[in-house]
């Protein structure tokens, strides 16, 4: 095979302008088709270019920061809580860890301006940048007056890097690994925490009320430094170029991520007319309005936020906000005990993790969530009951909970919902939609994070757990009734997914359980097969043949 500097060569872009008629007639393209994939990458599929995988790498570290602070805030805790007298002001608490989630609402909508005429390799040094200046500030504060306003900046490059690291992963990735390598962004959060653990573990012993605690806080700004210079050594999104007519660049960046020329020429094409039929969409149209206004994306919207929902209230970001102090008020563990023994559960979580790169794309995002969230369920229940009877069997039945819980999180609500949201809305008004998406996932973190001081004091921690254990089982029955399935689907070819009505989908799905529930129990069914209304050939082909009926009306016209 030629080496890629040969093919790119070969078939260096000769000018800005391209004739799209005669490049689709060349290519036989349309944005519907499927991603063009030679023998050898059906094969193997994670044989990709050096420059691919070194953008995916890069482009992770940005959420690397992102990961660190979930835990930091909860390793900090211990010392600036008593630092700064807050011991019994629970609304004070709940403030201090969620008020970040404040500037993660602005720091969306700077996202969506910076995306749209910076590109995304800008929004993530930007989004750096901010988070280098407000660790610094947080760090530094004298009071719990001066930390807040700190920690809201920090939201900004919290908002502008959950915008953008998704959706840049999810645009220079091929169809056939795309799920896994959104994914990622999820696998670097976890490292990210499990790094927290150990720093907070570390400097826990460092004079933890008066300078360990500032430390910890401080220790997002490491990755977020050297993301602000090393995002500017990786190509440009290919599709971002094309929208600003730099097709040259577009293409030679293909060529760069692409393992052969006739994948990067075709998927250049099939961009190009994405791109072109996107731009007469968007033409004197408000795509936040359109997000809700057509059909289609508006349901895709619905979904997308109650993925979000659910990620949120499952509880997990309880772990990771304060596990430190649920492991020292009530399972009666001393601080610097509480902190080591958080570095498990942090481990645990990165390592499940990698389980979602052997099966999002194999199984499905929606057999993820259908199997793991019944598992969280029940681990909260057990978390639940851990609080009666004996301490020591308590204490052995917190920590499975806990665990088995995150092990079921990892690969399924954790990175799932993200996946989703970064590949599901319609290319010309993706960043509307990921900007909805996003505001609302900080919007439901906000809630959680906020509310657990005071929950817990009000109904106790049995309380707190057996709520969000509800909206587990919650998310099981909602998930199953209204979540499609959107494995092997190309970002152009998405559409066509949303195309029947929400519950024609839940019937469907009632159906198809209804059926298979009956396998299991040894009687009969229909010998007459369902079919999907998102099945990939049946929607696919429907969506052709509408738009052959629509250009053969334009041409009697």
């Amino acid at each position: 095979m030629d080496s890629i500097s040969e093919l790119q060569q070969a078939a260096e872009p000769k000018n800005e302008r391209y004739d799209s008629t005669e490049l689709q007639k060349e290519a036989g393209v349309t944005d519907l088709d499927d991603e063009y994939l030679t023998e050898e990458e059906k094969l193997h599929p994670w044989r990709q270019t050096r420059t691919f995988y070194w953008s995916v790498f890069v482009a992770s570290v940005a959420v690397l920061f992102y990961g660190i602070d979930i835990t930091a805030i909860s390793g900090a805790q211990v010392g600036y809580i008593p630092h700064f007298g807050l011991e019994n002001r629970t609304y004070h608490q709940g403030v201090m860890v969620s008020c970040i989630y404040f500037g993660c609402f602005i720091g969306v909508f700077i996202a969506l301006f910076t995306n749209t005429y910076f590109g995304r390799r800008f929004t993530i040094s930007l989004a750096s940048f901010i988070s280098t200046g407000a660790c610094i500030w947080e760090a530094v504060s004298p009071s719990w007056q001066v930390f807040i306003p700190g920690r809201i900046i920090l939201g900004f490059s919290y908002g502008m890097i959950g915008e953008t690291a998704p959706v840049y992963l999810a645009e220079m990735s091929p169809a056939s690994i795309r799920g896994a390598i959104v994914s990622l962004y999820q696998q670097v959060v976890t490292i990210g925490i499990f790094l927290a653990y150990l720093c907070n573990l570390i400097f826990v012993w460092v004079n933890y009320q008066n300078v360990g605690w500032r430390i910890m806080i401080g220790f997002p700004m490491v990755p977020s430094v050297i993301e602000m210079f090393l995002i500017w050594t990786v190509p440009e999104s290919p599709r971002w170029l094309i929208k600003k007519r730099r097709y040259e660049d577009a293409k030679r960046n293909l060529y760069k991520l692409r393992l052969t020329s006739e994948t990067a020429e075709r998927d250049f094409v099939r961009i190009k007319k994405g791109v072109e039929e996107d731009e007469l969409l968007q033409k004197g149209k408000n795509l936040l309005l359109e997000v809700i206004r057509v059909p289609y994306i508006r349901r895709a919207l619905l979904i997308g936020i109650m993925e979000m929902l659910f990620q949120q209230m499952s509880g997990m970001n309880v772990f990771m906000n304060y596990i430190d102090e649920v492991f020292q008020e009530n399972i009666n563990m001393g601080p610097r005990t509480s902190v080591a023994i958080s570095l498990f559960p942090g481990f645990v979580n990165m390592a499940a993790t990698v389980i979602v790169y052997f099966t999002i794309d194999r199984y499905g995002r929606r057999t993820l969530q259908l199997v793991t969230f019944p598992v969280m369920f029940l681990m909260l229940l057990m978390v639940l009951f851990s609080f009666y009877g004996d301490k020591k069997v308590n204490l052995a039945f917190f920590i499975i909970g806990v665990i088995f819980f995150i092990i079921a999180y990892s690969p399924g609500a954790g990175p799932v919902p993200w996946t989703f949201c970064a590949e599901v809305f319609p290319t010309y008004v993706r960043a509307a939609g990921t900007t909805i998406t996003t505001w609302f996932v900080n919007a439901f973190n906000f809630a959680l994070s906020f509310s657990w001081p005071s929950m817990k004091a009000a109904w106790g921690p049995q309380g707190g757990f057996g709520f969000y254990a509800g909206f587990n089982f919650l998310g099981i029955v909602m998930q199953f009734l209204f979540l499609p399935e959107t494995k092997g689907f190309t970002l152009e070819q998405m559409r066509v997914v949303f195309e029947e009505g929400l519950f024609t989908i839940a019937a469907y799905h009632c159906r198809a359980g209804w059926r298979t529930l009956r396998k299991l129990l040894g009687l009969p069914v229909p010998d007459t097969p369902l079919v999907s209304p998102y099945d990939k050939a049946y929607a696919i082909d429907r969506a052709k043949r509408e738009e052959e009926m629509m250009h053969a009306g334009e041409v009697a016209k």
